[in-house]
């Protein structure tokens, strides 16, 4: 992902809803705190990403993503939960990590939004990373290091 800046914004331990759509309300109003962007809007995206299939990736983890109008740069959002969220997984486990890609609302962004996915999804299917995130859970400046390595 070297073509763009992705910065990481990292939240460990929050205290969110146990439902997944009050959670990514939560994570919503994290992320767009100090970015020109909605938390409105970005909880409305990903709600209605959510809405079309889960993001619930599976050991734990998922990654909810969305496109925001005001944004110039794509970040990513990791949020860690105190309590696991019932996410609708593909594995049927609770999430305890949200992997939250947020991607500018204009043309050419589909291409890196992909990009980025499909390179986390792969890593996510690696045991060992699946055991850096977890083991980083807690800690948001070795989550930071474990997703520098994917993004």
């Amino acid at each position: 992902m070297n073509e763009v800046n992705v910065t990481t914004d990292v939240h460990t331990d929050v205290a969110v809803p146990a439902d997944k759509h009050a959670a990514l309300g939560t994570i919503a109003t994290i992320l767009s705190t100090n970015r020109p962007i909605s938390a409105d809007e970005l909880r409305d995206n990903l709600i209605a990403r959510e809405d079309e299939s889960s993001t619930g990736f599976g050991n734990g983890v998922a990654i909810p993503h969305a496109k925001v109008n005001g944004l110039t740069e794509p970040f990513v959002g990791v949020v860690t939960f105190k309590q696991p969220v019932a996410w609708d997984s593909l594995d049927g486990q609770p999430v305890s990590i949200a992997i939250v890609l947020v991607m500018p609302d204009q043309n050419g962004a589909d291409k890196l939004h992909l990009k980025m996915l499909s390179k986390l999804a792969r890593k996510l299917m690696d045991d060992d990373f699946i055991k850096a995130l977890k083991d980083a859970q807690h800690d948001g400046s070795q989550m930071t290091k474990v997703l520098d390595q994917v993004l």
